[in-house]
């Protein structure tokens, strides 16, 4: 019992007082940085000191994994300790609570020494006992020596006597301690040692077969367990591998999932599985969600309870899965009514949050194994995610111009043959509207470049919009010209929406620095084929319309052959 006491006081001693040493090495150098009383030589005493005694402790610990027998060698570190101190008070002075903490120092080590004599093994005599005490009266008092005079030497006394008694009063009580408590483990040792051998026998041989008889259930057991699991993760991997398969060969976000949810709705026999995904993700401008689900009714308040579901991860941040039957700080209805076995997971790019997963089960143990099965499904389409938005962004950058971010003309000139083509082979019309700013040299003259730049903007901004309503497609043609492609639509219908952009233009106010800047357009009109009979020319009389609105008062719509017949 002294022996494993003796081992465990070692090692959390040995941490305790390097923890000590640390914080007097530290309030030593405080002192002297900040001029608190300390000069350069006193600091490099103390922390030779310090240094010292880390170094003793550290040979002491070495030497005890070694050595049966300690016999005093710790107390040796205590009188070279408190001779240090008593010689310190003549070389320089140190802030009273810092020596304070040096002097609480070696009463600890007092303490040990004589509370953990049989610890320690230190044979004391009284001998020691009046030098240690001796020694740290000096140390308590000499700082103080000033302050008493010639009545030093008595209080020297006193305080020596008083430490004496106390040390040795110590010393008693923990001697008298420690023999009852031996006395008393070898009374109990030795009991329980004649009851364990009477019932050895008997109990080891029913340990014996107990063990036998779990082992072989718990072998059984695990057999069954990874037979199934095995199963299972082979049908796992072999869904995780067609998804991702399936995933590099398409760069529709869309199809990828609606693939990756059908897979897991066979693998898993899930009730309902969705994905929403926010806008701005991966190019998309609208916010993408796709559904499975059993019941044929409710996809709309699906889509609502799965967005509200990402806004609340959106909120706390969290990256676990939630268990929507846990959650009670939102009401899902659609999702409860189907039962406990739905969890949503949150989709991260980063620390990004772009998106979640709901899915659900009707079996009670639809999730037993966890949910890593799923968080893997959802880091490869954030894989794939991301590459499909890197090849759509490239290819988006060569599509379209970089002020405007609407479609430049190389790409214009790129797929309007088709369009022409597709138009004349079907019999289809297709409509061609050109504009341009007017007088785009007195903004540029007036308010500065950057304005030019602001107003070129604007306007695209608003025929994006348009296209964007009517399925067309907006283009910068050059500088201050616009393009607006209608496929499939007659004259009449493209005249409206001429008028549309063109009063959508004309009532857009431009906020530049302090200046409100508004501006007019001029545009043409050309349709295939009720104005144009030649697809080719479809372009060209659009431009000639738009040319002949600016010659003649600028800040109208000009339809080819109808409000230009004397072009």
């Amino acid at each position: 019992m002294l022996t494993i006491l003796k081992n465990t006081y070692l090692e959390s001693s040995r941490k305790f007082h390097r923890i000590i040493l640390a914080i007097l090495g530290l309030s030593v150098i405080f002192s002297y940085v900040f001029d608190l009383g300390a000069d350069l030589k006193t600091m490099i005493c103390y922390l030779v000191l310090i240094v010292g005694c880390g170094g003793f402790d550290l040979f002491y610990w070495f030497y005890s994994q070694k050595a049966e027998y300690y016999s005093g060698i710790y107390v040796y570190k205590v009188f070279i300790y408190l001779g240090c101190l008593i010689g310190f008070c003549f070389i320089g002075e140190l802030p009273i609570p810092v020596l304070g903490m040096f002097i609480l120092y070696g009463i600890l080590m007092i303490c040990e020494s004589v509370l953990l004599n049989d610890v320690y093994d230190i044979m004391l005599t009284y001998r020691d006992y009046f030098f240690l005490t001796t020694m740290l009266a000096l140390a308590v008092i000499l700082p103080f020596r000033g302050m008493f005079d010639k009545a030093i030497a008595i209080l020297l006394l006193v305080v020596g006597i008083f430490l004496f008694m106390v040390v040795h009063l110590l010393r008693q009580i923990t001697i008298q301690s420690m023999i009852y408590m031996d006395r008393q483990y070898t009374n109990i040792f030795f009991k329980n040692l004649d009851v364990e051998e009477e019932n050895s026998g008997l109990v080891e041989m029913q340990n014996r077969l107990e063990e036998v008889n779990e082992t072989i259930n718990y072998q059984r057991i695990q057999l069954n367990d990874a037979l199934s699991d095995l199963k299972k993760r082979s049908a796992e991997t072999h869904a995780l591998i067609e998804i991702t398969s399936h995933f590099t060969s398409t760069f529709d976000l869309s199809e990828s999932l609606n693939f990756m949810i059908q897979k897991l709705v066979e693998l898993k026999d899930a009730n309902i599985c969705c994905f929403f995904i926010d806008k701005d993700v991966c190019l998309n401008e609208e916010i993408i969600f796709e559904a499975y689900t059993d019941k044929n009714y409710g996809r709309e308040r699906l889509k609502k309870e799965t967005q509200q579901i990402f806004r609340d991860f959106k909120k706390n941040g969290s990256r676990e899965p939630m268990v929507i039957c846990d959650n009670y700080d939102q009401f899902f209805p659609y999702f409860e009514r189907r039962g406990c076995c739905i969890t949503a997971l949150p989709a991260y790019e980063q620390d990004n949050l772009y998106g979640v997963m709901v899915i659900a089960g009707e079996k009670y143990d639809f999730f037993y194994g966890g949910y890593d099965f799923y968080k893997t499904t959802i880091g490869d389409f954030t894989t794939a995610m991301i590459k499909d938005r890197l090849y759509l962004t490239t290819e988006d950058m060569a599509k379209k111009d970089g002020l405007t971010k609407i479609y430049n003309r190389i790409y214009f000139n790129q797929v309007y043959p088709d369009m022409l083509k597709a138009a004349k082979e079907s019999g289809g019309t297709i409509s061609v509207l050109m504009l341009d700013i007017d007088h785009f040299k007195n903004v540029n003259d007036t308010y500065g470049h950057l304005a030019g730049d602001e107003a070129i903007r604007s306007v695209a901004r608003s025929d994006w919009d348009i296209a964007k309503k009517y399925g067309g497609m907006a283009v910068r043609f050059g500088g201050e010209e616009f393009l607006l492609i209608l496929q499939d639509t007659p004259l009449e219908k493209a005249r409206e929406i001429a008028s549309e952009l063109h009063e959508k233009i004309r009532t857009t106010t431009i906020y530049f620095e302090d200046y409100e800047i508004n501006i007019n357009t001029s545009l043409g009109v050309a349709n295939y084929p009720t104005t144009v009979q030649d697809t080719e020319l479809t372009l060209d009389r659009s431009d000639k319309a738009m040319y002949y609105g600016k010659t003649h008062g600028r800040g109208r719509i000009i339809v080819d052959g109808v409000d230009n017949v004397d072009a």
